[in-house]
């Protein structure tokens, strides 16, 4: 965030993560861990496209890509904490990092699709090393290989 103004955090800034079990309630999670998270202290939220979902036993959406970020919009009520709202993301070649797919339009990314890496490792293959870290992929692998 502060890096392309040449500045480094400021003290006045701490970056914290709550953990809390996930329950995959789509965007109504999104909204119960916004919650939690106001009531204890904090100021912004990083809501991801597609919050605290899973898909169906049968891979079909439950809920559409950016739910999570809509029912924000819609809310009533006095909730404070800001969600800060993440879309896609990719690996661009461009930079040597991911980034969000926005600020790329002109660019090929290298995808990060977790249907596609998941399957990937089912194969017992090594998911592009851009994406995921090699001894990460080894590890994920064979755990997940399907005979």
């Amino acid at each position: 965030l502060w890096g392309p103004r040449n500045e480094a955090v400021p003290d006045r800034v701490v970056l914290l993560g709550l953990d809390i079990k996930m329950f995959y309630g789509g965007p109504k999670e999104a909204v119960m861990h916004a919650i939690y998270r106001q009531n204890m202290g904090y100021t912004h939220i990083i809501i991801g496209r597609k919050h605290a979902d899973a898909p169906y036993a049968n891979g079909e959406n439950i809920w559409g890509d950016f739910d999570a970020h809509q029912i924000f919009d819609n809310l009533g009520g006095d909730l404070q904490i800001k969600p800060l709202k993440v879309g896609f993301a990719a690996y661009y070649d461009s930079i040597g990092r991911v980034d969000l797919c926005e600020r790329h339009k002109d660019e090929k990314p290298v995808s990060i699709s977790g249907k596609d890496i998941r399957s990937t490792l089912q194969k017992g293959e090594l998911v592009d090393p851009r994406v995921m870290r090699p001894s990460t992929s080894q590890i994920l692998g064979a755990a997940m290989k399907t005979a």
